[in-house]
Order: C-alpha cells, then sequence, then structure tokens
C-alpha cells in the first residue's frame, strides 16, 4: 500500500503522479517507489529505492533521492517513508527547477 503524491513549486514544476511506496506485488518483484530527482533536467518523477542506481529518464545521469535527505532513524529504517513522513522531515524541499527551498509534496490518494 502507497501514497499518490505529487511534487508542485510556486516555479511551475508539477510532476506526474508518483505512486510511492510498494503494493502487493512488492514480495514477487522488490520495486518500492520514492520520490527522486534530477537537477540537470529539473524534473521529479518515481523511481525504485532497491536500485543502487536510478537514471534519469530524459538525459541517463544518476538522480538523486528525496529520501536521502530525511534525518535517518531507526523507524525509517525499517519501513519505507509514507506522504505524512515526506511532510513531517520537512515542509520544503529542494526543486530541481528553480534550485530553492520551496517544492512541497501534496496528496492526491492512496493505492495498493
Amino acid at each position: 500500500m502507497g501514497d499518490i503524491i505529487q511534487a508542485i513549486c510556486p516555479c511551475g514544476l508539477e510532476s506526474e503522479a508518483i505512486f510511492q511506496g510498494i503494493g502487493f506485488n512488492y514480495y514477487e518483484t522488490g520495486y518500492a517507489v520514492e520520490p527522486a530527482y534530477c537537477d540537470t533536467c529539473g524534473i521529479v518523477t518515481g523511481k525504485d529505492i532497491s536500485k543502487n542506481f536510478s537514471k534519469c529518464p530524459e538525459c541517463r545521469r544518476k538522480m538523486k533521492f528525496y529520501r536521502d535527505e530525511m534525518e535517518a532513524t531507526k523507524e525509517e529504517q525499517e519501513l519505507l517513508p509514507s506522504y505524512i513522513d515526506y511532510q513531517e522531515a520537512k515542509r520544503y524541499w529542494h526543486c530541481p527547477r528553480c534550485k530553492r527551498q520551496t517544492l512541497r509534496f501534496e496528496s492526491t490518494g492512496c493505492w495498493d
């Protein structure tokens, strides 16, 4: 189960829907999606956190995960963060388009 989130910034950046978290197929596929960004292309998208190297769909460079910016606690290491964790960790995040700390995550729903 996970959250459907969207990254939004006043500079005009709006990501596609990111199906963050894990679904019922996780135990078969091991696929866990978290929001990631590319500073070169100025995009935010969902990428598989279990991979060592997630490539940008546009320039093919390594993407950075927002999860890496969250403070590491024992709980967060055991569980994948949910939308609520992103909201509680920081109010504003790094925007890859304008390079300011003005990006926020909004919840648009839940998924299984």
